[in-house]
């Protein structure tokens, strides 16, 4: 016990000296944690950690006393911050609340499940006009009861669905994989294994048996093409044999090295794939029937073209353009990252976000339903849909609230504008577009409002909002000052004028070319007329950049030894982070170190001035907000 209490003592000690105070400014107080976690964005080696921490502590400090000053200077109530701070929270908002929703898990579940095909059955009773809820439940318990009793699950799909189709199929799907189906349904088939079925499911078609009828690693994709000779709806067996004796003569046609290409525009009934060669793009597992998937599948090398083969829809001749072969990994990036761009736009995000709303966002958001006569609010509803007219309603106006969130009330008003834009008939069910419109709502306010719920979001806005407080408080002490402040310049460079000099340096063109031989064409140009570098270049478009000016010989983008003198021309290398050439081409020397003038050195003069601008500002700050170090916390930091 004693052993456990010491234990417990420590651990309240550390969490105490982890958020307390590492140092002041002012009245202001910065955490140990928040210095850290500032630190650690870009952590140095070990052997370099403590020189790095003792560095970092001074410019940490040094931003804090920026951001300050600006904040107190208000140069946050500014249009142009509150435009660019309310375009950032839309821009991540998204993305957070993404992420809240589970989207990483979402796409690792997806990539996890598209590593394999499963072949699927069902038993599918359909609810509609003629078959009511309570009479399809019956009928699909009597068929579960069936499979419990060991009947065959093809039978009894044939004996008990009420569609056609899968009567037919006696209930066979064919092969899905992950986007298949809509959500629901796939998740109530990969919690299956091999040979099992489910217990009767509700979907909002009817009520459904899945069975795991086999499975297999998954096949991939197939890039394809197709020449498809249409067959027309009540032809006779004799003429369609005719379409299937023209369609083998195209097969042989192709393979006696006819133009598939050419083939599909001389005849190709696919009135969509035509125009692009015949290329329907890229297949997956379940996208089509099994009768034109099992064909697509069965080629192998791109290039391959298969036999004719019917459907439906006529005859099919296939090519097979690319192929991606099924994932060996559910860790792969690149189809993570594929995936979750699919799941972004899919369904079962969607899903995930009605549970978070009703589970989280709501109850968050202080969400309240006020009280209404509901018999006025119709009235004021059908009013203003049928005439446009709200007022002269009794007990409810356009000023009456109908639900609230913590920091926004909704009005009757907004219902009129939602209601009115529907392009649907809403008189269906005004309870049922009421619940869509509460969700809308809460949708919308608490993504506006975000960073008041997520401390994700939190963190990422003050991370920008100081950072643009930093861009304008610098701007306005430093860079701005040196900009408007051009004599001040001057004066400066003149007291300094013996630290700006020019190194050994040369008047030089320096030439950018997309490939060694036209570097070789250009520089031979260039030969004969230097003077008329800039023609020259501008001949060759974007193939060719050149820049012309006075460049310290270290400046020289080159490996190679420079020979400072006139007419010197370096051989063209190739460039480190590109494919491009470039050589260098000297038109005056000045191998001597030599006195820049203020137009050479303005660039060096303005940062160093700037430089100084930023300690005297500095200083300031240091007085205005004193600084004090908690040692003992300070000590703790590793």
């Amino acid at each position: 016990m004693k052993h456990y209490l010491s234990l417990v003592a420590l651990l309240v000690i550390g969490n105490l000296l982890f958020g307390q105070t590492l140092f002041t400014y002012g009245n202001k107080t910065v955490s140990k944690n928040d210095f850290l976690t500032a630190f650690n964005r870009n952590p140095p080696s070990k052997e370099d950690r403590r020189k790095a921490l003792d560095e970092y502590l001074g410019l940490y400090i040094n931003y804090k006393l920026k951001v300050q000053a600006g904040y107190d200077e208000e140069l946050n109530k500014q249009p142009s911050f509150k435009d660019e701070s309310k375009n950032f929270k839309k821009q991540i908002a998204d993305n957070v609340i993404n992420e809240e929703a589970g989207i990483q898990k979402l796409t690792k579940e997806a990539v996890e499940r598209s590593r394999k095909d499963i072949r699927v059955s069902q038993v599918f009773i359909e609810v509609n006009v003629k078959m009511d809820s309570v009479k399809a439940y019956q009928l699909i318990q009597e068929a579960y009861k069936a499979l419990q009793a060991g009947a065959d699950f093809g039978q009894v799909a044939a004996k008990y669905s009420t569609d056609e189709g899968t009567k037919r199929a006696k209930g066979d799907i064919g092969n899905v994989t992950a986007f298949t189906l809509s959500y629901n349904f796939e998740n109530e088939i990969y919690k299956l294994k091999p040979g099992t079925y489910s217990k009767p499911f509700k979907s909002s078609f009817g009520y459904h048996i899945f069975k795991d009828v086999s499975e297999r690693p998954a096949l991939g994709k197939r890039k394809i093409a197709q020449i498809r000779i249409a067959t027309p709806k009540g032809f006779s067996k004799d003429q369609v044999n005719e379409y299937s004796i023209y369609a083998d003569s195209i097969y042989n046609l192709l393979k006696k090295g006819a133009s598939f290409e050419k083939l599909v525009h001389q005849i190709s009934s696919d009135i969509r794939s035509v125009p692009n060669d015949g290329v329907i793009g890229w297949v997956s597992v379940g996208d089509y029937d099994a009768d034109f998937e099992k064909p697509v599948f069965s080629l192998q090398n791109v290039g391959d073209i298969s036999k004719p083969f019917a459907t439906v829809f006529g005859y099919h001749i296939i090519k097979l353009i690319d192929k991606k072969p099924a994932l060996t990994s559910a860790d792969d990036a690149d189809a993570l990252s594929e995936t979750k761009q699919i799941i972004e736009k899919d369904e079962r995000l969607a899903i995930a976000k009605k549970n978070l709303l009703y589970n989280k966002w709501l109850p968050e958001t202080k969400f309240k339903q006020w009280h209404y006569d509901s018999m006025a609010f119709k009235q004021y509803t059908d009013s203003n849909i049928l005439n446009k007219i709200t007022n002269g309603i009794k007990k409810i106006s356009d000023t009456t609230v109908l639900f609230s969130f913590e920091r926004k009330k909704i009005y009757s008003a907004d219902w009129a504008v939602y209601i009115a834009g529907l392009t649907t008939s809403p008189y269906a069910d005004y309870t049922a577009q009421m619940k869509k419109f509460i969700e809308n709502n809460c949708t919308q306010y608490y993504t506006d409002n975000l960073e008041l719920y997520s401390e994700a979001m939190k963190a990422q806005c003050k991370e920008f909002d100081e950072a643009n407080v930093l861009f304008a408080a610098m701007d306005r002490h430093v860079w701005s000052k040196s900009a408007t402040n051009p004599e001040e310049l001057k004066e400066y460079f003149n007291k300094h004028k013996e630290e700006y000099f020019w190194k050994e340096s040369a008047n030089a063109i320096v030439v950018n070319c997309k490939t060694q031989p036209l570097a070789a064409l250009v520089a031979n140009k260039l030969k004969q007329a230097p003077d008329d570098w800039h023609n020259i270049a501008t001949t060759f478009g974007a193939d060719v950049t050149a820049d012309s000016g006075r460049f310290e010989i270290t400046q020289f983008p080159l490996k190679q030894p420079v020979e400072n003198k006139d007419g010197w021309e370096s051989v063209s290398e190739k460039n480190t982070n590109s494919d491009n050439f470039t050589f260098v081409y000297i038109l005056q020397a000045h191998p001597q170190k030599e006195q820049r003038n203020f137009e050479d050195a303005k660039g060096a003069v303005t940062n160093d001035y700037q430089q100084i601008l930023e300690k005297e500002w500095i200083a300031f700050l240091k007085k205005k907000y004193p600084i004090k170090v908690n040692q003992a916390v300070w000590n703790t930091i590793e």
